[in-house]
């Protein structure tokens, strides 16, 4: 019984997550499995690690991913903060109106009193 099978890891697991194939084998064959038996072993373990390396690769965000929300979250605040500088000087505005109104407003009543008071 002939088997053919591969014991190539897919570029990105192998650029990612070092296996050493030939050394597993070796192991394998050192424990006395088959040559064929050690390289299906081996190919099996490369299969699933990789599989698992995607898998966590497809839950995590990768840097570039990161910074990129980060950007657009520096924006937002920027954006924000826009609007906090504006209400804040709209505020200030008003209160500053409503200061002189109210001291022009005691000024008048004052002089009312004074002048009923002369009278």
């Amino acid at each position: 019984m002939d088997m053919q099978f591969s014991t190539q890891l897919p570029e990105t697991f192998m650029a990612a997550v070092p296996f050493d194939t030939l050394k597993m084998v070796e192991r394998f064959e050192s424990a006395g499995f088959s040559m064929a038996q050690a390289k299906m072993q081996a190919a099996v373990l490369a299969e699933v690690i990789s599989a698992e390396y995607s898998s966590i690769a497809e839950r995590f965000s990768s840097k570039q991913d990161v910074s990129q929300e980060l950007v657009a979250i520096k924006a937002s605040l920027d954006t924000i903060n826009a609007k906090i500088d504006k209400s804040a000087a709209e505020v200030k505005g008003e209160l500053i109106r409503w200061v002189v109104s109210v001291g022009l407003l005691q000024m008048a009543l004052i002089a009312g009193l004074v002048l009923k008071l002369v009278h």
